[in-house]
């Protein structure tokens, strides 16, 4: 059976190991979904219909007992397709994506020569205008699969208390809850935090970081005990907990980590709190973060302390995006 459009999810790290080797999980994940990478799937199904997509794996190229063929041909980065794979496929145009955190077109282990001879079009989450790559680059809408997309049931969780009643207070001066990435001397949500305990102490602070691993400190940042005092002890944080604490606070941080964007930029701004993030105005989104109510920080700048005590005492503005944005 013919489908136009054909998605080859990235194989390279543990998308085709163990149980995710099985055929049984990924009819279970086209079915009803949980990686974030496969948002470009369940984007394509929602608008051409579920029949019209194939969601397959380069080790399952090689098993078919004939030749696919498809209109646009859509393989995930990092990936082990290669020429073997690409024979099973007749298809009209291929395209490149990838859907990873890295400030590059996440290659890894891939046939790069091979790739770039079949395609010269990549699209990842965000462009950056200082990108200078043999690509063109392409945006790919920022979206959970349905397992993985707890905020749109959450916003409607909210909007139903407030039919009756029952709106969150905004208690807190600040909101966040982050995993470090990269060394914690350097990485900008361990500054942020321990910027606001060390210079703002009168500040009321919700959250922490959280994560197994606290790092190294590299014998440079911030002491023992302040790094401890930022730190939640936790693996991670329930989203309905997360999401009650962001409505309560009335300035939410969205530090970069590997990407300059996340989702606690839309988790944010639906909690109805003042955003504060790192500087997104050289990045380009498909759809992009509206600028009321979120103050950009340049890197290296301390305006982000100066930001939020100017910010606490103001009353956040009703944000009034629809859910359908998130589903």
């Amino acid at each position: 059976m013919q489908a136009p459009y054909t998605v080859v999810i990235s194989d390279v790290r543990n998308h085709d190991t163990g149980m995710r080797g099985t055929d049984f999980y990924w009819r279970l994940a086209a079915r009803y979904g949980a990686y974030a990478e496969l948002g470009l799937y369940w984007f394509l199904c929602e608008h051409f219909g579920r029949s019209a997509v194939r969601l397959t794996r380069p080790s399952r190229l090689l098993r078919e007992s004939s030749p696919l063929a498809t209109d646009w041909l859509f393989v995930g980065l990092p990936t082990t397709l290669n020429k073997q794979h690409l024979s099973r496929i007749k298809c009209r145009r291929m395209v490149l994506y990838d859907s990873t955190d890295y400030d590059r077109i996440e290659f890894g282990d891939s046939d790069q020569h091979f790739l770039a001879s079949n395609t010269n079009i990549c699209l990842k989450n965000w462009r950056d205008r200082k990108w200078d790559f043999d690509f063109t680059m392409g945006l790919l809408l920022i979206k959970r699969p349905p397992l993985n997309n707890k905020l749109s049931h959450a916003v409607r969780l909210r909007a139903a208390k407030e039919r009756l009643g029952f709106r969150a207070k905004k208690k807190y001066d600040v909101g966040f809850v982050a995993r470090p990435t990269g060394t914690l001397s350097e990485n900008p949500r361990v500054k942020w935090l321990v910027d606001l305990k060390r210079e703002r102490p009168q500040l009321s602070i919700w959250g922490g970081l959280v994560g197994k691993e606290k790092g190294s400190r590299n014998g440079q940042g911030p002491s023992a005990e302040l790094l401890e005092s930022c730190w939640l002890n936790r693996r991670k944080i329930r989203f309905g907990a997360y999401f009650s604490g962001l409505c309560q606070s009335k300035v939410a941080l969205a530090p970069r980590g590997f990407a300059p964007w996340s989702y606690r930029h839309f988790e944010a701004i639906y909690a109805r709190s003042i955003v504060v993030s790192s500087d997104l105005s050289q990045f380009e989104f498909l759809i992009p973060f509206p600028r009321d109510g979120m103050v950009e920080v340049p890197e290296g700048s301390r305006w982000c302390l100066r930001s939020i005590e100017r910010l606490r005492c103001m009353t956040s503005a009703r944000i009034s995006f629809s859910p359908t944005w998130i589903t």
